[in-house]
């Protein structure tokens, strides 16, 4: 009766609440907390070293343009990089990459409304801290809340 298409199924068929059977991504594939993390804290290291530079070199420019231009590096740096290489340096240091849930690369909108949920995460520091650890628990895949409003992944580059 085992091999039987009538009858109960075997209990190694039957999925845990919640999981749907095959609906999920290679979680091996996916960029681990870890690797996300470490990623985050080197893009916000080198984000920091960019305004420190940018004020050093505008602090004789005027009153405004520093601020323009720190405006700029830290509204530019993520979308920019994410749209053109799919990948801002730390996450290409640590194997990552960006990319749409369906598949093909984030684009300029996507990249930028995901960073703008990273900056708004930022502002409010419980949700900055949420939104970082969420990868953590989040399944099947992995998601941060950036990720899921931009509807993105992070997944491991394959060397």
């Amino acid at each position: 009766m085992a091999g039987s298409p009538y009858g109960y199924p075997d209990w190694r068929s039957v999925p845990y609440v919640g999981e749907r059977r095959g609906a999920g991504p290679d979680e091996d594939a996916l960029g681990g907390f870890g690797a996300r993390l470490a990623a985050r804290v080197l893009d916000t290291g080198v984000l920091i070293a960019a305004v420190f530079l940018a004020g050093v070199l505008a602090d004789d420019a005027g009153d405004g343009f520093p601020a323009l231009l720190v405006a700029v590096v830290v509204g530019g740096y993520e979308p920019v990089l994410t749209a053109v290489f799919g990948a801002t340096p730390g996450k290409q240091l640590c194997g990552l990459r960006v990319v749409r849930r369906s598949g093909g690369g984030p684009g300029f909108g996507r990249a930028l409304w995901r960073w703008a949920c990273v900056l708004a995460g930022y502002a409010v520091p419980v949700l900055g801290v949420v939104n970082v650890l969420r990868c953590a628990w989040d399944r099947p895949y992995r998601q941060c809340l950036h990720d899921k409003a931009a509807d993105t992944v992070v997944r491991r580059v394959q060397r």
